[in-house]
């Protein structure tokens, strides 16, 4: 017990540990976000394009990834497009699998990334602020693959994506002149264990379980490792939100 306080203290996070479910996590998160859906009206105060909102957050863990990732979820709606930024093992993909369920209030949904379909599409009934149920879609995009301005035009329908759901895209350079100039970018990377970053938000969810999350303990054994996070290193992520209400939408943030 006192080498797992220790191991917290420094913010180190064990190989052993990524078994750790996410699970509890992610559920709680998803009651935090089922209050903010209350509680946000998601009118605000719109910027324009260029004016831009940003806030960090050191992620000791996948299960704060989650937790950030559920909180972001929170805040979205449909029309938003979230592009995420980081090298191959960033976490892109674990973050994206996070918010997905995190939308959908579902904890187990199986959400990989569409490395080889491009896109994958979700859809369900989630209640909104307002207390009213309605059908919600996420469109999650991976366009590690697509090399030139034809390939993005034949495989990404910005058009139909913006009127339906909320848009994530992983390797979202590739979407070049095509970028909506209103969006939330995401930065992602490891950091190393002797860095020293400013100006930033640490979550470390070491100590999340608890007793009302023990019927997950026994599925802890089968749980999904992403494999970003098998290096224990943290990783940092840098939100930039640009036009649109995003700096409201970001402040809003309870995690």
């Amino acid at each position: 017990r006192a080498s797992r306080t220790i191991s917290r203290a420094i913010g180190a996070v064990r190989a052993s540990d990524a078994r750790v479910s996410t699970r509890a996590v992610l559920a709680r998160a998803m009651r935090a976000q089922r209050a903010r859906r209350r509680a946000y009206g998601g009118v605000g105060t719109r910027a324009s394009a260029g004016e831009t909102s940003e806030l960090a957050y050191k992620c000791a863990n996948e299960r704060a990834t989650a937790a950030l990732a559920a909180a972001l979820a929170g805040v979205s709606r449909t029309g938003d497009v979230i592009c995420l930024h980081g090298a191959v093992g960033a976490g892109k993909s674990a973050f994206a699998r996070a918010f997905i369920r995190a939308v959908f209030d579902d904890s187990t949904l199986d959400a990989p990334s569409p490395t080889y379909l491009v896109q994958q599409r979700y859809e369900g009934d989630v209640c909104g602020a307002d207390g009213v149920v309605r059908t919600r879609e996420v469109h999650h995009y991976d366009l590690y693959r697509l090399k030139d301005a034809h390939e993005i035009a034949s495989m990404v329908d910005l058009g139909e994506s913006a009127a339906r759901a909320t848009s994530l895209f992983e390797w979202s350079e590739r979407l070049g002149t095509s970028t909506p100039s209103e969006r939330l970018d995401v930065y992602v990377r490891a950091v190393r264990e002797d860095e020293v970053i400013e100006n930033v938000i640490t979550l470390d969810c070491g100590e999340c379980e608890d007793d009302e999350d023990e019927e997950d303990e026994e599925d802890e054994d089968d749980e999904e490792v992403d494999e970003a996070y098998t290096d224990t290193a943290a990783r940092l992520f840098r939100l930039s939100g640009r036009g649109g209400d995003w700096h409201e939408r970001l402040r809003s943030l309870d995690i």
